[in-house]
């Protein structure tokens, strides 16, 4: 599947989805092919944007510790590629490398 492709189908997904379709579409992106994702990087910034706003409005209240190890390990994985093409990609995944403890404190109970 190219990001294009991926985004067409994420396109039709609520603008808050649950946090099991965010994971599934974090997986998603990241088996993308890294030449796919060079060829066409307006497509990868789209589908991390729908990410983080999905996460931003509802999965931050959804996730549990092993939720947090996949949306960390996404924002890490953005960060990798941020290296390898010389893009900023992180900058669009606001509040994705927030751990549950984070959260906690910023937002008590």
């Amino acid at each position: 599947m190219t990001p294009k492709e991926l985004l067409d189908t994420a396109a039709k997904l609520p603008t808050v989805s649950s946090l099991d379709e965010e994971l599934k579409l974090i997986r998603d992106i990241q088996a993308l092919d890294l030449a796919d994702i060079e060829a066409d990087l307006p497509s990868l910034v789209a589908l991390i944007e729908i990410v983080q706003t999905s996460h931003a409005d509802n999965g931050i209240f959804e996730m549990g510790e092993p939720e947090e190890a996949q949306t960390v390990g996404f924002f890490n994985w953005l960060k990798s590629l941020e290296e390898k093409l010389g893009v900023p990609l992180t900058r669009y995944a606001d509040g994705l490398d927030m751990t549950c403890a984070e959260l906690a404190k910023k937002m008590p109970r």
